[in-house]
């Protein structure tokens, strides 16, 4: 079986603009968070460019979950969980999405952004292996910044506009972006492991 391309490894991450959505600190723990994706889902090959961009796409989406404070602790990891708050506050990760990607010079073309994922360009490992790998990692930092859990959903958001950027010269940013907003929706919409995460009640204001 053919393998997808591997993002170049020790890539060095540029500073984002400066960027009136989002705080300072925020842009800070973007350029942190691609940063600890990379080591993270780094092999021996590389790093797989489609794993770890739905990886750090997830995790905005799991961290925005998070926000919502939901009562959940009669759901299983990996359970689906649609709500309203997920629906009314995930196009905010769209949008920073596509604006920080404006703001590094990404040109989409909108009729190209489907939102549907090419099978070929899926990631290696699935939504709660990446979570349980990135969530550990990307806490300290969250932490770091003082960030609540919906500015750490920005910033990873604005993460995930990083690793596009630099994996277009092995995947179409286009893809790059059906993939990243399908991450963010299953992040959203996905019972994390654990359910209920250490700092329960912090509903990120």
């Amino acid at each position: 079986m053919n393998l997808t391309p591997a993002m170049r490894p020790g890539l060095r991450l540029p500073a984002l603009r400066d960027m009136a959505s989002l705080r300072q600190a925020q842009l800070q723990a973007a350029n942190e968070f691609a940063e600890a994706t990379i080591a993270a889902v780094r092999d021996p090959r590389g790093v797989h460019a489609e794993t770890a961009i739905a990886a750090l796409a997830r995790m905005a989406g799991t961290f925005l979950f998070r926000s919502f404070g939901f009562e959940i602790k009669d759901l299983t990891p990996g359970q689906a969980v649609f709500s309203d708050q997920a629906n009314e506050q995930g196009p905010r990760l769209l949008d920073i999405l596509g604006s920080t990607l404006a703001a590094l010079d990404v040109p989409l073309d909108p009729k190209k952004l489907t939102g549907k994922v090419d099978p070929e360009r899926s990631p290696r490992r699935a939504f709660l292996e990446t979570q349980k790998l990135l969530e550990p990692r990307l806490a300290p930092i969250r932490d770091a910044h003082g960030l609540s859990l919906m500015e750490a959903a920005e910033a990873a958001a604005a993460g995930a506009a990083l690793l596009i950027r630099h994996g277009v010269n092995v995947l179409d940013p286009h893809a790059a972006f059906n993939l990243a907003v399908y991450a963010f929706i299953e992040g959203a919409k996905t019972a994390p492991d654990p359910v209920i995460g250490p700092r329960e009640g912090d509903s990120g204001a």
